[in-house]
């Protein structure tokens, strides 16, 4: 299975809300950390700092868009 490339650090995500309940569509948070592959799926998750400081790992599948870190 071939995937895209995983955000690197300090990349701003887009995401589709995993949480079916909100009725946000799309979150917003920021890499905070290299991603790791999954050995049993062979899908990339990444650690994500969401808006209120609460951490989430995302399946990378879920990305829909990256801004890469300023430099």
């Amino acid at each position: 299975m071939t995937g895209k490339p995983s955000p690197t650090p300090g990349a701003v995500v887009t995401y589709l809300n995993p949480d079916v309940h909100d009725p946000t569509t799309f979150v917003h948070g920021v890499i905070i950390g290299e991603s790791v592959i999954d050995p049993e799926t062979c899908r990339a998750w990444v650690p994500v700092l969401r808006p209120g400081r609460a951490l989430s790992i995302l399946d990378t599948a879920n990305i829909v868009e990256v801004q890469p870190r300023d430099t």
